[in-house]
Order: C-alpha cells, then sequence, then structure tokens
C-alpha cells in the first residue's frame, strides 16, 4: 500500500485499521510509512468490522492507541447509529454531554466514550474529529447527528474538529457548497470522491459505498473542482484524502490501479492551486 501512494505522488495516508494493522502495531506502520517517505495524517476505523470492534467503550481507546503509535494528527470517528442522543424533547447538547437521564443505551455508550476518550489524548497533540455521515436508507436520516447542522453543533460544544466527506454530504438535502458551508471553520480533512448512480440494476443500499459513492473525482455528478478552489480561496490547510472505493479503483488489476490513482493525484493538484 505505502508502495504505490509513494509512486502514486501521495505525501501520506489516511491508515485504515485493518487486523494486520492491529497486529504488526503503530510504531510499526508508523516507521514503514517513513522510510517510504509518506506521513500518516490520521487514523480511520475498520470499513469492516472485525471482532472487538463494534463497542465504542474499546474501539475508541484502541484507536487512540494506535494513532499515538503511528503518529496521527487526527482519529476519524462515525457518529453513531443511535437513534437519539439526548432525550425524546429533541437534539439538545446539554443532556447529552452531562450524564442526564434519557440517553438511548448506544447514544449513552457513544459520548460517554467519546468523553472519556477526550480526556486520555488531553496535551497528546491528537484531536478526534467527526466525519459526515452517508445516507444508504430513509432511515438513516433518523439516526443522531445525521443533520449536518446537529453536527456541527455538537463539534462546537466540545470544541471537535470535523471531516467533510463529499460523498456523503451529496446524499443529504444539502448541496456540497452547503454541507462545506456548515463545516468549513472546523474541517481539518476532506474526504474526497464523486459520486455516480450505477445501472438499474446495482443500484441497491449495500452496494452504494462500492458502485455510487467514493467514486474517482471527474468521473461523477459532484462539483468537486468548485470545491477544492474554494478551499483554495479560503486558505484551508488540512488534508485532503483520496477515499475511492476498490471496485471503482479496478483493484483486481495493479497496474490500472496505480494509472488512476496517478490520475486522481493529477485532478486534486490541477484544482487545488494557488494562483501565481
Amino acid at each position: 500500500m505505502f508502495s504505490i501512494a509513494s509512486e502514486c505522488g501521495f505525501t501520506g495516508v489516511e491508515l485504515v485499521v485493518s487486523p494486520e494493522v492491529e497486529l504488526r502495531g503503530g510504531r510499526y506502520v508508523r516507521c514503514l510509512a517513513k522510510s517510504y517517505g509518506l506521513t500518516i495524517f490520521s487514523l480511520h476505523p475498520p470499513i469492516l468490522p472485525f471482532p472487538g470492534w463494534s463497542d465504542y467503550r474499546t474501539t475508541i481507546p484502541r484507536l487512540i492507541d494506535l494513532a499515538l503509535e503511528a503518529g496521527a494528527g487526527y482519529v476519524v470517528l462515525h457518529p453513531p447509529n443511535a437513534r437519539r442522543l439526548a432525550d425524546d424533547r429533541g437534539f439538545a447538547l446539554r443532556p447529552v454531554l452531562s450524564p442526564g437521564e434519557g440517553l438511548c443505551p448506544k447514544g449513552r455508550r457513544y459520548v460517554t466514550a467519546l468523553r472519556e476518550g477526550l480526556q486520555r489524548i488531553a496535551g497528546t497533540g491528537l484531536r478526534i474529529a467527526l466525519e459526515n455521515r452517508a445516507f444508504f436508507r430513509p432511515g438513516d436520516r433518523h439516526y443522531a447527528l445525521s443533520d449536518l447542522r446537529d453536527l456541527r453543533a455538537f463539534a462546537d460544544e466540545l470544541d471537535l474538529p470535523l471531516v467533510l466527506d463529499t460523498s456523503h454530504a451529496a446524499t443529504t438535502s444539502y448541496s456540497l457548497a452547503e454541507a462545506y458551508h456548515i463545516l468549513a471553520d472546523r474541517l481539518v480533512n476532506v474526504h474526497l470522491s464523486d459520486l455516480r448512480p450505477p445501472p438499474w440494476p446495482l443500484n441497491v443500499h449495500f452496494l452504494h459505498t462500492y458502485l455510487k459513492h467514493h467514486q474517482i473525482p471527474g468521473d461523477g455528478q459532484l462539483p468537486l473542482a468548485d470545491l477544492l478552489s474554494r478551499l483554495v480561496a479560503d486558505g484551508y490547510c488540512g488534508s485532503i484524502t483520496l477515499e475511492i472505493s476498490p471496485v471503482a479503483l479496478r483493484i483486481w488489476w495493479p497496474p490500472g490501479v496505480k494509472s488512476r490513482l496517478a490520475r486522481c493525484v493529477a485532478y486534486v493538484r490541477r484544482n487545488f492551486r494557488v494562483p501565481s
């Protein structure tokens, strides 16, 4: 992975936790990345869950440990699959942040683990950044922090940085420009990818993350070039992470993977460029 990233012109990676990463440990991965001239900018939870990574109370501490070992600046965390964080009166920040009553069990575990994690990393330089949610099914809109304005309010309350996933944002009721405007001054990372609806027989929710979301920039319908230009104009100094589906990259043909990744890098450099 690191050799391909280096050959294709990347300066660093967002490391996704896998069984191999956990087995080898963060220090080993950090040294390996360094040997290829790469930085581990951030750490992402497992894409495909494996044993031991399903409970926030254990997942967040393990992410923190790995991130500190790997030298990452940020841990990327998704909102919980919980219907609410507060009580039935609706979204309310104060009940969320106090040990208060009325929290649903999964929402309570998430908030408790997040607060404990923030205490644990105090003074280390490591931060926990929240990523916006994707809507794969209509019911996803009822999860806590699914609305970008709620996510922003929650981040403001806990002073958390944010990650904008462009293809996730495209599934909300906001335009990409609106999504950026809501999150802008807390952004530390942009997960850049396009969105392109697949052919009808394959347009089913459980395939969306591979066939619809996370497509190669420029191959879909999102105004990503405009977003990159806006980032330049606003003086954005955070990371831009290419989060591309393995299907979009055609991972079964390694030479093709390299050429597609190189095309992604060229796209970003062409559009994220400070005028001379």
